[in-house]
């Protein structure tokens, strides 16, 4: 048995458990003080800390889904974790442990409290920023309710980001520094398989910072590093492997190379994109534009000689396309068809109306055999009437615009490459016609 419960597997586990509930800190002050943790698995659990982390993307803002204004806020809170800091963590953690490590190699309890603390700003542009992180400024002055505390949320989300950011940076120097990082990550294949597959470039970009020669390594069952993150539609990791690449002067020999059944990476771009993916995007069509998109993007990236491959059972990346995506060709055929049929009689009757508008202009026509105004419109010349014959001339010919365009989709082939653009400007085309004859 180890002697302390900081070492070998009892120190693994505690370093997966204080991982598992969030004190990146603690787990922080953890490694420095016994290294060896970073590299042993624990034996309950059958991971170590670094693979623990890694299947929490919540815990990095790439796994944090945050919105467009969420992320400006995010982007403008500043956090700085080496400074002082006003609000301690619970001491009851503290006391346990020290009933479980009565020995003077104990975690220092004054140090965890020091690391989980929210900083105090010393600068203006702090000073304001902590205003805002409580919703002070806006609740008093712009009348906003923050009971909710949206940016003390943000704020306390990005501490810990930049708190599990160092907990990786410090696991992966120990590592470097008792074996090499490729061996490690050989030994353990689930760790980046796992960070690749949850789209942690965080970690990724750490670890090709300590050896951008890891963008060659092979994960069992899964191929190359980027093999992998193209099958698994992770756009940023597949751009820092690229980067990478390019920085040793390997990118061409990166991106031509195959896998044991001789797949290169538009083999994998052509597989149907996993569920999750699928679902960032409503509607089939739209679904198999992404595909499409992401499909003749990576296909940009190759070569003439390399788009035209042929893996071990014969197949080109272009008909393991079509066959993986025949049924969402199918359902985006169908409610394309469905759409336009509905949308070119809404379009068919608001060109009827029209027409017969054109013919029934308000207040009627002069009825004067003797005047030579005779059948002309009564409020011809009037302003409004004018806005009428416009409006209606317009409507007529939007309407119809409509009508032809959804019947061009309604009779189209519904190749995969018409849903790339023709079929969805025509779509959007069609609706907006349609919207501006309604109006």
């Amino acid at each position: 048995m180890d002697p302390s419960p900081f070492l070998g597997g009892n120190g693994a586990y505690t370093l997966c458990k204080l991982i598992e509930v969030n004190f990146y800190d603690i787990a922080l002050s953890l490694v420095m003080k016994f290294p060896k943790v970073a590299i042993t698995k624990s034996k309950s659990l059958e991971m170590c800390g670094l693979e623990m982390i890694v299947r929490r993307p919540f815990a990095f803002q790439s796994g944090a889904k945050l919105t467009w204004w969420q992320n400006l806020i995010y982007s403008l809170i500043q956090v700085d974790t080496n400074s002082a800091y006003i609000e301690p963590v619970e001491q009851a953690g503290c006391t346990i442990r020290d009933e479980e490590n009565p020995l003077s190699e104990n975690l220092d309890c004054a140090e965890v409290e020091e690391s989980s603390k929210v900083p105090i700003s010393t600068t203006y542009q702090e000073i304001v920023m902590s205003y805002l992180t409580r919703g002070y400024f806006l609740e008093r002055y712009l009348n906003f309710d923050f009971s909710t505390g949206i940016f003390e949320r943000l704020y306390n989300q990005k501490l810990v980001h930049q708190q599990a950011i160092a907990l990786i940076k410090q696991m992966l120097m120990e590592i470097c520094k008792l074996t090499t990082l490729s061996r490690f990550l050989g030994d353990n294949p689930n760790i980046m398989r796992i960070a690749i597959k949850h789209g942690i470039i965080e970690f990724v970009s750490e670890c090709l910072q300590k050896n951008d020669n890891l963008i060659f390594s092979t994960i069992p069952g899964e191929g190359s590093m980027i093999q992998l993150a193209i099958k698994e539609r992770k756009e940023m990791i597949v751009e820092l492997i690229c980067k990478s690449g390019d920085k040793i002067g390997e990118k061409i020999d990166l991106l031509s190379r195959r896998d044991a059944d001789k797949n290169n990476i538009l083999h994998y771009a052509a597989k149907l994109a996993p569920f999750a993916q699928l679902n960032l995007v409503s509607g089939a069509v739209l679904q198999i534009q992404r595909e499409m998109q992401w499909y003749k993007g990576v296909e940009s990236m190759l070569g003439e000689s390399d788009r035209f491959t042929r893996n071990t059972k014969g197949d080109p990346a272009q008909f393991i396309f079509t066959e993986a995506h025949k049924d969402l060709v199918k359902e985006g055929r169908d409610c394309l068809k469905d759409t336009s049929g509905s949308c070119m009689i809404v379009a068919s009757l608001i060109a009827i109306v029209t027409f017969a508008a054109a013919f029934t202009v308000p207040g009627g026509n002069i009825s004067d055999s003797n005047s030579f105004m005779n059948g002309t419109p009564v409020f011809l010349g009037k302003s409004s009437f004018t806005v009428f014959v416009v409006s209606d001339a317009l409507a007529l010919l939007s309407s119809i615009t409509s009508v032809l365009i959804f019947l061009a989709i309604y009779t189209s082939r519904f190749a995969e490459l018409d849903f790339l653009k023709s079929l969805p400007q025509k779509l959007i085309i069609g609706l907006a016609t349609l919207f501006i004859s309604m109006v």
